[in-house]
Parts: C-alpha cells; sequence; structure tokens
C-alpha cells in the first residue's frame, strides 16, 4: 500500500441530499408491489387449489362411508384456500428466506464496522460510514421478523413448536426449543446487534460536528468486545432462526457458514451503494478505484471462505456417513431440482466469482463490479433459499412459486426506505475521523 497527496473535498457532495426522496420512492414502490403481488397471487394459488380439491362427489364415487367427514374435509380444505396466502406452504418459509437474506446484510455491515475498528483500518475509513448505515436497519429487521414469533407461523416453520410426544431427540433438546426461551434469546440477540449499530452510528456522526478524537480512540477501544458478542450472538441466531428448522440436524460450524456469507454480501451490496452513489454525483473524490479494488477483494476472500466452510462442513458429514447427519443433505438431494439448485450454489458462488474476481481490473471498473456484486447478491438469496425451503414435505417437491419474488422484492422495498431514512440528515463519509486523510490518499501497491 503506498499513500499519495491528500485529496480535496471542499467541493465534494458528500449528503444524500435529494437522493434520500428517490430511495423512498423507489422502496415504496418496491413494497408496495410486493404487497400487492403476494395477495394477488396468494389468492390465485388459492383459486387454483380450491378448482383441483377433492368434492362431495368424488368422494361418493370412491365410497366415502361418512358424508359428515367429507364435508368436515372440504370445510378445512376452504378454509386453507381462503387463506392461502398465509398457509405455510405460500408465505412463511419464503417470508424467512427474506427476512434472513437481509438480515445477513445488515450482519455483514455491523461485522465491517467493528472489524474497522479493531484493526485501526485506514483505506476503509471513506466507506465505513455507508456500512454504519446499512448496520443500523437491524432494528427494521427486527420489527420484520416479529410476524414469525406469532404462534401460527411458528408452528408452520418449527416442528419442534408442536412436537411429536414420541421424538426423543426433540425431546432432550425440549428446554432449549422452548417457546418462551426462543423468544428471550431473540430479543438479547437484536438487542445486542442494535447497541452495537447505533451506539457506533451515533459517536461516529457526533464527531463530525465536534471532531473529538478520542471518540475513535473509545470504539476502537470496545470494538474487540463487540466482535466477541458479535461472533457469538450471530452464532445462535443462525442456530436458532435457520438450524432449528429441522431440530434432529445439528452443526457446529453452521454459525460460521451464515456469517461468511453475510459478510460477502455486505461487501457486494456496499460495492452497489458506492456505484450508485458516485453515477448520482455523491462521493466521486472520497471513494477511489482504490476503495473499490479492496472491497472487490474482500468479496474475492470471503468467496474463498465461503467455499471452504461450506465444503468442510459437507465433507465432514459425507466421510462420517451417520444417518441422523447426513438427512439434512440428502433432502436437499431427493429430487432433480433440489439437486440442480446444490450445484447452482457450487458454482455459482464458488468457481464464477473466484474466476470473476481474480482480475484486478474486473475490481476496478464500475459496471463489472456491479454484475459481480448483484450476482453475488442472488446467490445470497439462493443459499438462503436452500437453507429454508427444503425443509416444507422434507425436500420431496420444489416448492419455488412467484410469491416467493414477490415478498423478497417487498421487502427490498421496506429495507432501501430504512437505507434513506438511515444515510439522510448527515454526511456520507466520517469527515473529521483522524485517518480520513490517509483513507483519502490510499492506493493499491
Amino acid at each position: 500500500m503506498g499513500h499519495g497527496s491528500t485529496i480535496d473535498l471542499s467541493t465534494e457532495n458528500r449528503t444524500l441530499g435529494s437522493l434520500s426522496g428517490k430511495l423512498i420512492g423507489l422502496g415504496t414502490v418496491l413494497a408496495a408491489f410486493g404487497l400487492v403481488g403476494t395477495l394477488l397471487l396468494g389468492m390465485l394459488e388459492g383459486a387454483f387449489d380450491e378448482a383441483s380439491g377433492p368434492d362431495h362427489e368424488s368422494a361418493a364415487v370412491h365410497g366415502d362411508p361418512d358424508p359428515a367427514a367429507t364435508d368436515s374435509a372440504v370445510q378445512e380444505q376452504h378454509h386453507e384456500v381462503i387463506h392461502g396466502f398465509v398457509t405455510e406452504w405460500s408465505i412463511w418459509h419464503p417470508y424467512l428466506v427474506s427476512v434472513c437474506f437481509f438480515l445477513t446484510l445488515t450482519l455483514g455491515a455491523l461485522f465491517f464496522v467493528l472489524v474497522h475498528h479493531v484493526t485501526s483500518a485506514s483505506w476503509s475509513t471513506g466507506v465505513r460510514r455507508l456500512a454504519e448505515g446499512v448496520s443500523r436497519n437491524v432494528v427494521l429487521m427486527a420489527l420484520i421478523l416479529i410476524p414469525i414469533l406469532t404462534p401460527g407461523p411458528m408452528g408452520s416453520l418449527y416442528k419442534w413448536f408442536h412436537p411429536d410426544p414420541s421424538d426423543e431427540i426433540i425431546a432432550v433438546k425440549a428446554s432449549y426449543l422452548d417457546y418462551d426461551w426462543f423468544l428471550v434469546r431473540l430479543g438479547c440477540y437484536f438487542l445486542i446487534w442494535t447497541i452495537l449499530a447505533w451506539g457506533y452510528h451515533r459517536s461516529s456522526v457526533a464527531q463530525d460536528k465536534d471532531g473529538d478524537v478520542r471518540r475513535t480512540s473509545r470504539m476502537c477501544s470496545f470494538s474487540p468486545m463487540g466482535v466477541l458478542l458479535f461472533a457469538l450472538s450471530i452464532t445462535f441466531a443462525a442456530y436458532d432462526l435457520l438450524m432449528s428448522l429441522d431440530a434432529h440436524w445439528f452443526s457446529t460450524i453452521f454459525g460460521v457458514y451464515i456469517f461468511a456469507g453475510s459478510v460477502l454480501s455486505f461487501h457486494a451490496l456496499l460495492a452497489l451503494i458506492v456505484i450508485w452513489l458516485q453515477a448520482n454525483g455523491r462521493l466521486t473524490r472520497a471513494i477511489t478505484d482504490e476503495h473499490m479494488q479492496d472491497i472487490g477483494k474482500m468479496m474475492f476472500a470471503f468467496t474463498i471462505f465461503w467455499s471452504y466452510i461450506a465444503f468442510s462442513q459437507y465433507m465432514l458429514y459425507w466421510y462420517a456417513n451417520i444417518p441422523e447427519e447426513t438427512i439434512w443433505f440428502l433432502r436437499r438431494q431427493s429430487t432433480w431440482m433440489w439437486g440442480f439448485w446444490g450445484w447452482m450454489l457450487i458454482i455459482g458462488r464458488f468457481f464464477v466469482p473466484f474466476l470473476f474476481l481474480m482480475s484486478r481490473h474486473m475490481k476496478r471498473k464500475r459496471l463489472t463490479l456491479s454484475i459481480g456484486a448483484l450476482w453475488m447478491l442472488a446467490m445470497q438469496w439462493a443459499d438462503m433459499y436452500y437453507l429454508v425451503m427444503p425443509q416444507i414435505s422434507d425436500g420431496q417437491h420444489f416448492p419455488f412459486r412467484m410469491v416467493d419474488v414477490t415478498i423478497v422484492l417487498g421487502m427490498a422495498g421496506v429495507y432501501i426506505i430504512g437505507l434513506a431514512l438511515s444515510l439522510r440528515g448527515h454526511s456520507l463519509i466520517p469527515e473529521r475521523d483522524p485517518r480520513m486523510p490517509e483513507s483519502l490518499a490510499f492506493e493499491n501497491a
């Protein structure tokens, strides 16, 4: 790394300004489209299910001895049709996919902020405020998660919520897989993340006003403890929200797997945010090709790290070949579509970005880096889909529906609105951070 002369930012456009209105408008359109699309698709699917369902006549042909039982079955099915957009098949699993997708982006941003202070890095100072803004969306994600935590969706998503009395494995884990205790743990995770995200952002923005370098020292001093709290909370959150979907299966490195995907996907999001801001005349000198190359390097590094963790997890279970452990993977190989999805992740999340990001020029050019970043975000969503959706019917069906897309688009709209509100009203860079001059002069070796 070399250092050149400091760039003059006196004429730099360093605030979101009118772009906040554009972001809020875009987010509102996406959120409305997602909500309306989800409701309409839910009703259309319900109507289709109703039209293809059993009736009295077919039951009579098959000799149903109990007309009352038939009436009860039809009424129950009709109830499911009327509420088709809130059944487990139609919404709650893809809703959880989208929640976890955007939550991982948010937690990746929080980790970026913490590690920046742990290492006292200078290159990342110029983009740190953007990461702080993304990390503040953790409160929004807590609100979005609330519908899942009600008894109805919990029963649809988590089999341990209504356990089979004869299931010895869940019985052993009953004290941990307790609904009240589950809610307490999630509350603790989000409390930790909120304190860290909002605390660091508040101190950073305050430094823009008073220029107190002691704020930097305090943030650096607390960041090792922050990293420890973050590591524990993201690990157990991964266990609770995702791994406990199949309470029989466990992986001691599952939290690391989720962490790797979180950091990787956040850097992809960060690249897109910077590229969009610069295309609209913001931070055109504060963030240079040198910074973009380093963001690309982080994407490359965590592509390799994610692949290493994913392979390690699979290889150990394959080698041991214990039925209680391999069932999770077999469920994701039970149909050709799930098999295809798995190979898509192997190729699309390792080989493609590995070869793509190996080139220095790919990381420095805005067009190629934005294409790679969009691809990585799509792969992160595909990964969350792969973790959640096979739990429906034990992987015997591939349940993709258009409602899966409308849900993620609607949630993206809400997320964009939250990001716009978080970034507006202050500078997009930490102007008076003592490491800012080094960041402006940063050059790759």
